[in-house]
This record gives C-alpha cells, structure tokens and sequence, in this order.
C-alpha cells in the first residue's frame, strides 16, 4: 500500500494529488494531529494523506486519525468513524456547484471535471446551484494569513539564512514582512466571513464540487531550476479553488477524473461538512468506479 503523508497550508496534498493522479484528503481542521510538524503556518495547517487510491487514503487516514495528547488542537473533536466510507449508493446526495467558480479553470480540466458531473447525477446525486460570495477576498486573505505566519515561524532564523532559500521563497518573505499586523487581522475577518458563506452553502447541500486545481501540472521552465522561480499568473491558477478549505477548515479531497490531451492527470476537488470526511471518501471511490485510470508514464513498479 503506497501512501505518502503530506502537509497542506493551501493545497500542499490536495494539488500534487491531482497532477500526479493520485488522491488527496486534508481532513477537518484539528482532525489529524499536527505533533511534530513544524509549525509553518499554523492557523490553516492539516496533515493528510496521498495515495493511490481511495482505499489506501481510507486506510490510511484510519491509523493516523483521532485526538493526540500532544497536539491540543486535536482534542475538540467528535469520535471518528468510517462506517460507510465505501457505500457506493449516491443516491439523493446533493452536490453544491457554483458554476461561475466551477469553470473558471482551462477548459480541458472544466470538460473533465464537468463529464464527471454527469456521472454523479446517473449514480443518483442531485446537483445544486449554489452562489459562494468573496471568493477573491478570500485568496487574498489567505495570501496574507499564511505568508504572514510562515514569516513569523522562520523570524529567528531569517538574518542568518534567508538567503539560502530559493529565490521563490526570499520573494514571499520578503513580501510577508511588509505585511502589518492591522492587515492580518482584516484576513482573519475576511476568514470569518468565508466560513459563515460555506456554512450557509452546506445548510443547502451536502458537499461542494470544484475542480482540484485551475490548470494540470505546468510545465517547469528552462532555467526555473536550481534557484526556483515566481510566477503568481501561474500560481493563481493552481492555488484557486483549494485555500477556502484551509481558511475555514472544511474537509477537502482531490482525486482522478481524466486526462488532457496530453495525458496529464486532471483532479476534481470535493469539500464536505466539519467532520465528515467518509463523504469524501466514497465520491473518490465512486469516481473510481467509472473514471479510466493509467499507469504514470514513468513510474517504479513496486509490488511486482
């Protein structure tokens, strides 16, 4: 059973998932203990799981899940349970989709994620039109939140080895440190605001479907390597539909529903209720069901 554990502060498990067609959960906020983690950025980090398949994530996230003594965050949760993760019965499970937000990715990830769509409503599910407000307040809220307490994590190291970063990073911190603390507080308003909007949202339904990224796995540029690079155009379009769920601690999956023309994985992302990640679950298992899967063109055979 391959699997990877994975830290997400914007996307950091649910964005490879989906470029290397693999699945990815970030479960609730505090779900999973963060003991040991370095604490990065603290207010929107999750451990979660990568792994080949919904079973192995349902697994996986079965042995690491639940409070830890170590982590108090941890502690303020409901018993967790996965009676039912792998129920393929869909039926009457309403699917939110706000379509302005929905197909504003390339068109190739929007036709695929949109094709899976239909497969849920032949399974039974009944997908309803939602509006999400603020969305744009909210990357940049998040923008703010997670510089700003990354900055703040690596103050006492900054002087002396800042510049051993790659230039990408030098340009966030840089960035980060310019940011005041009346800047960070109007983030955390704004963070307020987006869980109250999602929480009205799920009032109506019982998840939320988006594609996983804006665009598949970019291209890495001649000359982008050794030092790294910073191209916020193409960081945008990764990064959109995933930081909501850090923001307001949603649970959120990604997992497999096609390829390009190219042969490039495409992810569709899932968000559910506080605590309910088995309906997470069972849409990845679900969508295995029925969505074509191949090998990595280059990859290492493990078991053989």
């Amino acid at each position: 059973m391959p699997v990877a554990i994975g830290a997400d502060g914007g996307g950091s498990i649910r964005i490879p998932a989906s470029f290397c067609g693999l699945v990815g959960l970030k479960a609730t906020f505090g779900r999973i203990s963060e003991h040991g983690a370095y604490p990065l950025d603290w207010s929107v980090a999750h451990i979660g799981v990568l792994a080949g398949s919904a079973a192995d994530t349902a697994a996986t996230y079965a042995v690491i899940v639940g409070p830890d003594p170590s982590d108090p965050t941890s502690l303020h949760q409901p018993l967790p349970a996965l009676k039912g993760w792998d129920d393929l019965n869909l039926r009457g499970l309403k699917l939110g989709v706000y379509r302005d937000w929905f197909r504003h990715a390339d068109a190739e990830v929007v036709a695929a994620c949109e094709a899976m769509l239909g497969e849920y409503e032949r399974m039974g599910c009944q997908i309803v039109e939602i509006v999400i407000p603020d969305l744009e307040a909210n990357r940049v809220a998040h923008s703010v939140t997670i510089t700003s307490e990354m900055a703040q994590a690596m103050q006492a190291t900054y002087d002396e080895h800042h510049k051993e970063h790659g230039l990408d990073v030098r340009v966030i911190l840089a960035l980060a440190r310019q940011f005041t603390a009346t800047d960070y507080l109007t983030a955390q308003r704004i963070r307020t605001r987006m869980i109250r909007h999602f929480n009205n949202a799920l009032k109506r339904v019982d998840i939320i479907l988006t594609p996983a990224a804006g665009i598949v796995a970019p291209e890495i540029r001649k000359g982008a390597l050794p030092d790294g690079e910073s191209d916020l155009t193409i960081t945008i379009e990764i990064m959109r539909f995933t930081t909501v769920a850090n923001m307001t601690g949603l649970p959120a999956i990604s997992f497999p529903v096609g390829y390009t023309r190219k042969g490039l994985p495409i992810g569709l992302q899932v968000i559910g209720r506080a605590w309910d990640e088995v309906n997470l679950l069972r849409m990845a298992l679900a969508a295995e069901q029925v969505v074509e899967h191949r090998a990595p063109q280059v990859h290492y055979r493990i078991l053989r």
